[in-house]
């Protein structure tokens, strides 16, 4: 062969089925999940927020798409961290198959995958919020 040098070669060149894979990531990115964790997300605030009418202990939701937070507080109206209960809620949560993660010293942080489905997001709300009735009552 009289190839130049480097000429078939390339430290950065990707290979052919890496570029594939990554060429279908951006097209279900861009086709489905990325409306699909919208959609899901709303879901899940809107339910977050009608289960924060009833729990005083939950002083905060928010978040966007589908990375979302909740803030636990001892009252209201003071916003007193409610740092022991975030700990209990997240094992209680865990033991009936819902894995949340801890975010500062009194958020809970719900971030599910982009596929994530409308009934998962409806068991994720109930098993949180048997957790909540559990911990804080």
């Amino acid at each position: 062969m009289n190839w130049e040098a480097g000429s078939h070669a390339s430290t950065f060149g990707g290979n052919p089925l890496s570029c594939r894979a990554a060429m279908a990531t951006i097209e279900l990115l861009e086709n489905n999940l990325m409306k699909n964790a919208v959609n899901q997300g709303e879901r899940l605030q809107k339910g977050l927020r009608k289960m924060q009418a009833t729990f005083e202990c939950m002083g905060d939701v928010r978040g966007k798409g589908l990375m979302v937070a909740v803030e636990l507080v001892k009252d209201r109206h003071t916003k007193k961290p409610a740092t022991d209960w975030k700990g209990s809620i997240i094992k209680k949560s865990f033991e009936k198959g819902l894995l949340l993660l801890g975010c500062g010293e009194n958020s809970i942080r719900f971030s599910p995958s982009l596929s994530v489905t409308s009934n998962e997001v409806d068991t994720c709300l109930s098993i949180f919020e048997e957790s909540l009735k559990e911990v804080a009552g």
